[in-house]
């Protein structure tokens, strides 16, 4: 039987060539892993923060910062809750999930987006593929805000009387982020502490401002009142003069207003008053009429006293009348 044994010497330079074969292999290895790690880093993208206006496009200003002079983009992810569901994707100029995101120029990462919400502030990540590697940790962040409308204002009573109570509004809607309102009388006075604000959302997440700013005891030297709408950044959007209707004179008087009288409110009094004095004219006429026509009876007819001498002798025995009337004609 023949046995194939290895000397010392034999055994030791085999197992430094297979040393050496694996340490070239790892070599080899690394040298791919680093040089994809270079390559990697080597591709990456930029964007500003962007800023847009509600319903107006707005503009996501992106770059690629590459030591490689071309970059063709193949595939684009937009993503904004979760990775795995993307807001928008382009393919081959094919989009996907929200279409008012766009890509303006070929091979330019910079974004559009049209009609811009309330609703798409936030962070998004941008993942691109491209001929030179996979840039995963692209990012962007989109604000939005909206002007403010023209305030308005109103009182409440609609008439003030001068020292008494008055509760001034001004409202003014539409507006992205909150702002605030400030009060100042005409000498310019910032009456602001004195007013409580409202801030209402609505469904489209745009805000409505109200301030309402009391007085317990209002004077009308300090009229007209200013109100100005200010943005969340201080900046003044709006502004308005409000003259309130405030009346002269004590809270507590009672005062006529000519000018709320109407032809039916001073005729109507007028005539029930006038009937009742030509009615009580005429009472009088009449009255004084009766008095005088009965006087005037009393004086011309008045019955003579009786004669009671010559009522007494005309008066006839009562046996004389009874002999006239048994006597007998003559024949």
């Amino acid at each position: 039987m023949f046995t194939n044994t290895l000397s010392p010497l034999t055994l030791k330079s085999l197992l430094l060539n297979m040393a050496s074969h694996s340490l070239l292999f790892l070599a080899v290895v690394f040298s791919f892993i680093c040089s994809g790690a270079l390559e990697e880093k080597l591709i990456r993208v930029e964007c500003q923060p962007a800023v847009g206006v509600v319903g107006q496009t707005m503009k996501i200003h992106c770059s690629f910062i590459s030591s490689f002079k071309e970059i063709n983009i193949d595939l684009v992810y937009i993503f904004k809750s979760g990775p795995e569901n993307p807001v928008f994707s382009l393919k081959n100029i094919i989009k996907t999930g929200d279409l008012r995101f766009n890509l303006p120029s070929e091979n330019n990462p910079s974004l559009e987006l049209a009609s811009a919400a309330v609703a798409d502030e936030g962070n998004y990540r941008y993942m691109i593929v491209t001929n030179r590697g996979v840039i995963e940790d692209g990012s962007f962040r989109i604000g939005v805000t909206s002007k403010y409308s023209q305030p308005t204002t109103n009182s409440m009573p609609d008439v003030i009387q001068d020292g008494g109570n008055a509760d001034l509004y001004c409202n003014a809607s539409g507006g992205y982020p909150a702002g605030y309102i400030q009060w100042f009388d005409s000498t310019n006075t910032d009456w602001t502490k004195s007013a409580t604000l409202e801030i209402t959302e609505g469904e489209d997440k745009l805000v409505q401002l109200s301030s309402k700013l009391t007085f317990s005891k209002i004077d009308s030297s300090w009229a007209p009142f200013r109100c100005v709408v200010l943005n969340n950044k201080f900046v003044k959007e709006g502004e308005i003069e409000f003259q309130p209707k405030i009346k002269e004179g004590k809270p507590n008087e009672i005062k006529f207003d000519f000018e709320k009288l109407t032809s039916t409110n001073v005729v109507a009094p007028v005539v029930v008053i006038g009937s009742l004095l030509v009615g009580l004219l005429l009472l009088i006429v009449l009255r004084g009429q009766c008095n005088r026509r009965h006087s005037s009876d009393l004086t011309y007819a008045a019955p003579e006293e009786p004669d009671v001498e010559k009522a007494l002798c005309s008066v006839k025995p009562k046996g004389e009348a009874t002999q006239l009337k048994t006597q007998r004609p003559e024949d």
